[in-house]
């Protein structure tokens, strides 16, 4: 499969997660989800946000836009899935956990060291920065292999981003419990 076929599944994954969601009752949800300068749509709905990633998906396979176009639209579709991404986990863990078992759960996870953590945090920094510099330089090269290896870089940013909201958190809470 290829990268852009990965990030139509991603999306079409995040579609039945954000209608699931929208199908939740409205207490406590935002009006608005993200920020204007991410996504044009104004809504209380994931789904529109995720349908707005989806068509500039097909506007990216489907348009003969100049090189640095696709990757400014290829940036963008990148910063709209890693924001897709984080509200959902952002949903997740507004929920209480039902029942001793997940508390138990929860303070397991938790239970790693502050050190450790912050180790772990250190060294996801240090591969963020080198996958921002790797980016840069493949968006100098206007090349059709360049712009599929700068799509696969931004999906592996995204998954450092997200590794790093996790770490983040999970040191929060170790810092709330002591």
């Amino acid at each position: 499969m290829d990268l852009l076929g990965t990030l139509k599944y991603q999306l079409q994954q995040l579609r039945a997660q954000a209608e699931s969601i929208d199908l939740q009752p409205a207490t406590g949800k935002p009006q608005n989800w993200f920020d204007s300068a991410l996504f044009s749509c104004r809504s209380s709905a994931l789904s529109d946000y995720v349908a707005e990633a989806q068509r500039n998906l097909t506007h990216l396979q489907n348009s003969s836009l100049s090189l640095a176009a696709k990757q400014r639209l290829v940036q963008r579709l990148s910063e709209q899935t890693a924001a897709l991404t984080r509200a959902f986990r952002n949903v997740d863990t507004r929920k209480k956990p039902a029942g001793k078992a997940k508390v138990k759960a929860l303070v397991q996870h938790v239970s790693a060291s502050s050190q450790q953590l912050y180790q772990q945090l250190s060294e996801v920094q240090q591969f963020e920065r080198r996958l921002l510099d790797m980016i840069a330089l493949a968006s100098r090269d206007n090349s059709a292999d360049a712009i599929q290896r700068t799509l696969a870089l931004h999906a592996r940013l995204g998954r450092c981003r997200k590794a790093l909201s996790d770490i983040e958190l999970q040191i929060q809470q170790l810092e709330q419990r002591n």
